[in-house]
This record gives C-alpha cells, structure tokens and sequence, in this order.
C-alpha cells in the first residue's frame, strides 16, 4: 500500500469528494462510468484512466489510488473501505433518511441527485468520522472449500 493513500475514515471520505471533484460522478449501476465510445484522441478519461464514479466507485479510487473494478481484497484496505461505508451509511441513516438499511444507493440514485450534493454529503460525513486509522480487525480463518473426506462415498437420496 502507498504511504500517501488516506488511512483514517475522514481522509478516505474527503478524498473520495476530491475525486468526485477532479473526475465526475456517476450516479448508475456500477462502480464507474466506462467510458465507452469515445471517439476524442484527446479525451482526458481515456488517457488518464480516471473515470467519473459513484460513491462507492469514488472511496474505492480513494483507498487504491485509482479506479479499481475488481474487488478489493487486501485485509487492511477492506476493513478501511467497510469503516468509510459503514460511517457513510450511518450518516445518511441519521441525518437525511430515515428507515432504510442500505441507504447509499437509494439516496445516490434519487431523481435530481447532483454531483455537488454527493460531495457535500461525503465532505459533511468526514467531518463526523473518526480522525484515527480504522483498527486492523482479525479476520476469520480460511475454511478450504473442499473438506470432505475422500474414502467417504456420498450417499444417494431416494
């Protein structure tokens, strides 16, 4: 992991308003707007590989430093990544819906949502979150896949 990438849930929060910021927002399904079809030689998406992202896109490209599609992996990243969903959720939750479990995605993808109402929210939940780098957390162990014993036969349902 880069030294310069933000350790604690308010610096993971207010980069990812930066990038909203620098980039674009992309309210749709989907991490990031692919970007696809573009016809500019000089696009500056394309060549730069910064892609106009969604919230969850956004704090992701903050965590890694740039959009990443796949999933992320790495312990210490993703118990960074869950804190700053987490924080966010609970701040949406408390402070501008009520009774919905998962309420980033429905209030990202409100009619009318705009990109500086996204980055007002993730600066205003930075500024509740904890300064402090999130704990490293013990995962639990890795329970192999394939734990039948092989001189067991299976047995046939009838």
């Amino acid at each position: 992991m880069t030294s310069g990438l933000p350790q604690s849930t308010t610096d993971i929060l207010c980069a990812a308003a930066g990038y909203l910021r620098r980039h674009g927002w992309h309210p749709g399904p989907g991490l990031y707007d692919p970007h696809d079809g573009c016809t500019y030689s000089r696009c500056r998406v394309v060549r730069s590989g910064m892609y106009p992202a969604s919230i969850y896109g956004a704090i992701r490209a903050a965590l890694l430093g740039r959009p990443r599609w796949y999933a992320i992996t790495d312990p210490t990243t993703a118990e960074k990544y869950a804190a700053a969903v987490d924080h966010l959720t609970r701040h949406l939750r408390t402070r501008t819906i009520v009774d919905l479990h998962a309420a980033i995605l429905p209030w990202e993808r409100a009619p009318g949502r705009t990109r500086q109402q996204v980055m007002t929210v993730l600066l205003a939940a930075a500024d509740t979150a904890p300064t402090t780098p999130a704990p490293a957390v013990r995962l639990a162990p890795i329970i192999p896949l394939d734990t039948r014993r092989r001189d067991v036969q299976p047995r046939r349902i009838a």
